[in-house]
């Protein structure tokens, strides 16, 4: 059985995951608990706040990295990680919003533009200064730990892309299947009503059943149950770790054809539970649907997967892109990742620098290119740029 860390050692391993990025890039992440009770922790210092830092008292450590505003464990995907920790934030001073919003402004158009002041430059460009008087946007990329079940090994990834993520900017596939039912109900508003009402029911009676055996699966049973809402209809077949592009090629073409097989199996699905929407509307929302999971996720692993490639020419690395359909608590599926894997034992050796340097970089090279997914331009406050910046004590 894999031995997994205690929180004392968790916290000493974030420690080492941010001083080895603080010797790589030159200033630190803060970690910025997802739910949680706090805004910001300052991993270095272990202190927690905003504007103002306030020590963290040793058994205040689970509540404040683990647990969400509620008290819960933040860990979601329970069925393959014993814990997780998220995100830590990679902050990248050279790329920012041309203009800000000034925090005495009344209105969310006073917008202000950057001057040459609120700038310093170094051998790599212009760079926002660490001490800016005024908020500013950067570009973030959240960086996410956790600990295996299986095998016990330390994952390092990106951002996990769900279900609800992939589509968020785009028609959905509720969206998709509420014009279906328009469709069949030829321009009836009794009928749709009527239609949409039967859909309602089946989903909730779906979404009851899955969440039944999802806790059941969590404490190691098999889970056989499916959430079409929760994005089963785009989950991959199988787990998938892509490394090479002739990987990611059987795995294009082998999911492809599983998206198939399964929209077919959504569909009869629909008819065996009272939901018959007709030839014509069933055709309509097969296309749809495709042209979805084209979008989201196929397209998204096709781009991760050759960044990947591209990355590893110039600089080889450890990591891998995972592509699976792993159930989380909400519910809803996790479908894509960039990871790579540190064995515990490494923690506090000159192998852990090494790795965690060279496949960090990795991940951010990446993730900066896939802006929307894996990065994001994100406020930040003076009060916690001086501690992203600030040199280490």
């Amino acid at each position: 059985m894999a031995r997994i860390l205690s929180v004392p050692e968790r916290i000493r391993l974030f420690k080492e995951i941010n001083r080895v990025h603080r010797e790589t890039y030159g200033w630190g992440m803060l970690y910025h608990p997802v739910y949680g009770i706090v805004a910001y922790i300052d991993i270095e210092r272990n202190a927690r706040g905003f504007k103002e830092w306030v020590p963290i008292d040793r058994s205040e450590l689970v509540k404040y990295y683990f647990h969400d505003d509620k008290g819960r464990d933040i860990t979601s995907l329970r069925g393959i990680f014993a814990w997780q920790a998220y995100h830590f934030n990679h902050v990248n001073p050279y790329k920012f919003d041309d203009d800000y919003h000034p925090t005495e402004a009344r209105n969310f158009s006073d917008r202000r533009k950057l001057t040459e002041q609120d700038f310093i430059s170094d051998n790599l460009g212009k760079r926002i200064r660490p001490d800016v008087s005024h908020s500013v946007k950067l570009l973030e990329t959240p960086i996410a730990v956790q600990q295996s079940k299986r095998d016990g090994k330390i994952w390092i990834s990106s951002n996990w892309l769900y279900h609800a993520d992939c589509y968020s900017a785009f028609p959905s596939f509720a969206n998709e299947v509420s014009e279906a039912i328009d469709e069949a109900a030829g321009g009836d508003k009794i009928t749709f009503a009527r239609l949409k009402e039967k859909y309602r029911k089946i989903l909730e009676a779906n979404r009851f059943e899955f969440k039944k055996e999802l806790e059941t699966y969590f404490k190691g049973g098999e889970l056989k149950a499916k959430c079409w809402a929760g994005g089963y209809l785009f989950a991959a077949s199988r787990e998938w770790r892509i490394k090479t592009l002739d990987e990611l090629n059987r795995a294009l073409e082998a999911e492809n054809e599983h998206f198939s097989a399964t929209l077919e199996e959504f569909v009869k699905w629909l008819v065996s539970n009272g939901l018959n929407l007709g030839e014509k509307a069933e055709g309509t929302l097969r296309k749809r649907l495709r042209e979805l999971y084209v979008a989201h996720p196929w397209i998204i692993a096709k781009s991760f997967g050759e960044r990947l490639a591209e990355e590893d020419k110039v600089s080889p690395s450890d990591v891998y892109l995972w592509w699976g359909g792993e159930p989380e608590d909400f519910p809803c599926y996790a479908f894509l990742t960039l990871f790579f894997e540190i064995d515990p034992q490494d923690i506090g050796t000159s192998r852990f620098d090494e790795k965690v340097s060279r496949n960090l970089r990795t991940i951010i090279n990446i993730a900066e290119k896939e802006y929307g997914c894996l990065s994001f331009y994100t406020k930040y406050e003076p009060s916690v740029l001086k501690a992203i910046f600030s040199k280490s004590d």
